[in-house]
């Protein structure tokens, strides 16, 4: 795409649009060469390796209160000094264990400026500043310097992209079945190694299945634990989906045989579970040539937003922009919250996904968005129904499935209660642990 041909567009969506739907960081040009934002200029450099450590080419002051830096890839930024000051990383602003700022951010000069800044024989920028106690002495590297100049020049606090964790692979039937990620329960409970495999499919896939565990009451909390805090909720600190061939006056949808439509749990609450774990307790086993049904099957919302905002921005643009009220009914209570059915940062790049239409209230605000808001709705649902988006499989005792609420969709399909007694514990978890724990491991293996 030629930059003439870019430009056009941008100008035909407009400003806003323009930011949740286009990434120029996507685009290639046949010279080679990667096209991207500087400021709000669109500019073109020679492709540089983004393993290769930063270094500054260049710095003098402007007119602003800041200090422009040039970088080895072109980038250009402009730190102000208040932030430079406030960020200083010496001993005396920031603990040296804790690594928590010990500087009075309150108390520092807004219009400070530098005494005398230069580059060091090791590249790192040197600023002297002005100190009540005599001149401060701080150092900058250039490469943490980059990560956050890069984000004042993308006008974006989701570009600052954690170096320690790698890319969230999104993916459909095919791509899942060919990873397949699958992990024994004795390496996930004994060994670091078998932990740090579940962490990196819960976080890559949002999705992992753990083989031969024990068929034990309160053992998806064990499990839970081992990686994170377990969240209780009005269901207590787990809870039992129960289908037997005698049941009457089921609590929940889920224990009947009616099939389950793709949802992601709790959209009700002000932040919905992280991360939800299903231990099957007991199935019916399958019968070669004949389907019983009650499969469970799971989609990647990531993979389906991806592909919607690709193919069908407008609709895109609905769904990370209308509110939607998510309500319950249960235990004498009622839960509501509402929440965008995709939410995206300012790059377009997907966050979460709230979906789940046996909770979702009637839709609310101006009558022109109520046509849009369904066309969009029903593409994403009918896209994530596609057989080809689709993870499907028959859990069997001593299954265990773990997968991020807030990306993967699941489900199951629908079976004769008469015929088939099914069994699930389940229990939620906060997902932070689970980013935190593979960042340590991802950090570590580094050194």
């Amino acid at each position: 795409m030629s930059l003439k041909a870019l430009s056009g567009f941008c100008k035909l969506v407009g400003k806003n649009s323009t930011r949740k739907i286009l990434n120029p960081a996507n685009f290639k040009i046949k010279t080679d060469r990667n096209l991207h934002i500087t400021g709000s200029r669109l500019g073109v450099t020679a492709a540089i390796d983004p393993k290769q450590p930063a270094t500054i080419t260049k710095t003098f002051p402007t007119a602003h209160q800041s200090l422009q830096i040039g970088f080895h890839d072109n980038l250009a930024s402009d730190f102000q000094f208040i932030w430079l000051r406030d960020n200083c990383k010496c001993s005396k602003c920031v603990h040296p264990d804790s690594k928590q700022k010990m500087l009075d951010t309150v108390s520092l000069d807004i219009n400070i400026k530098p005494k005398s800044y230069h580059l060091t024989e090791k590249g790192m920028l040197k600023i002297i500043w002005p100190d009540t106690e005599g001149d401060h002495v701080s150092l900058y590297d250039p490469t943490w310097l980059h990560k956050y100049g890069k984000g004042f020049e993308l006008d974006s606090h989701e570009s600052i992209h954690d170096d320690n964790l790698p890319a969230m692979i999104p993916w459909d039937r095919d791509t899942i079945q060919q990873i397949k990620p699958e992990v024994n329960y004795e390496e996930v409970m004994e060994t670091e190694e078998g932990l740090k495999k579940w962490l990196e499919n819960i976080y890559k896939y949002g999705l992992a299945i753990m083989k031969g565990v024990p068929r034990r009451t309160g053992e998806v909390i064990n499990v839970m634990e081992r990686v994170a805090y377990v969240k209780k909720t009005k269901w207590g600190s787990s809870f039992d989906v129960k289908c037997e061939p005698v049941q009457n006056d089921p609590k929940h949808l889920a224990f009947t045989g009616m099939y389950l439509e793709h949802h992601t749990d709790m959209n009700y609450l002000e932040k919905s579970p992280g991360l939800q774990a299903l231990l099957c307790m007991k199935a019916n086993p399958a019968i070669e040539g004949e389907s019983i049904g009650g499969q469970s099957f799971f989609v990647d919302g990531f993979h389906i937003a991806k592909w919607l905002r690709k193919e069908h921005p407008s609709s895109f643009h609905v769904l990370t922009s209308t509110l939607v009220e998510f309500k319950i009914h249960s235990h004498n209570m009622e839960y509501c919250n509402n929440q965008y059915v995709l939410h995206a940062n300012k790059s377009g790049d997907i966050q979460e996904v709230h979906y789940n239409t046996r909770t979702m209230s009637p839709l609310k605000g101006p009558k022109d968005t109520v046509q849009a808001f369904y066309g969009a709705y029903q593409l994403f649902g009918q896209k994530m129904r596609e057989p080809e988006s689709e993870y499907i499989f028959n859990l069997v005792p001593g299954d265990l499935v773990a997968f991020n609420n807030r990306r993967v969709l699941h489900g199951r399909t629908s079976f004769d209660p008469r015929k088939v007694s099914r069994h699930l514990e389940g229990c939620y978890g906060d997902i932070d642990e689970v980013f935190v724990q593979y960042k340590s491991f991802m950090k570590n293996s580094d050194k």
